[in-house]
């Protein structure tokens, strides 16, 4: 399953950063920040910078790849979503070498140092599985069964 040319175009200069930012949230989101580290003022957040592309999930089952075996997952049994960062912070994920849909449900973000990362749709309820977030407040997000959907993430959608 391909991904739209004018969508791909969206991430285009994505590809090729590097990872400068990894974090477990909330409800086991997963946040990858990629390229030139963006300080922010936000109080709340852990980390004292955005990447200049973000990637992630707030919703989705997401599992992180290496050689052929899953080194770390959102399903991973730990005591706290802190055990599942840890984890997380010890993986030197690399830069991103591409972004495809595998499926209707599954988006795989292929890095090197042989690493992938898989979100996968686990849930019909209504939120995206997949985002970017990039420069000049460029939106993107995957969402089963709708698909890719670009805009801004400073502006009303719909």
């Amino acid at each position: 399953m391909s991904i739209d040319k004018e969508i791909e175009n969206s991430f285009l200069d994505l590809i090729g950063k590097r990872c400068c930012r990894k974090r477990v949230g909330h409800g086991r989101s997963l946040s990858l920040g990629f390229g030139v580290r963006i300080p922010h003022t936000k109080s709340k957040a852990v980390d004292a910078f955005y990447g200049e592309w973000e990637i992630g999930t707030y919703s989705a089952a997401w599992r992180i790849v290496q050689n052929g075996a899953v080194i770390c997952g959102s399903l991973d049994v730990v005591d706290s979503i802190n055990e599942l960062d840890d984890r997380l912070q010890n993986l030197e994920l690399g830069a991103i070498l591409s972004i495809e849909a595998v499926s209707e449900l599954d988006i795989r973000v292929k890095l090197d140092n042989d690493f992938f990362i898989d979100f996968i749709c686990v849930s019909a309820e209504d939120d995206e599985m997949f985002h970017i977030f990039g420069p000049m407040n460029l939106y993107v997000e995957y969402k089963y069964p709708d698909g890719w959907k670009v805009g801004k993430s400073n502006a009303p959608w719909g």
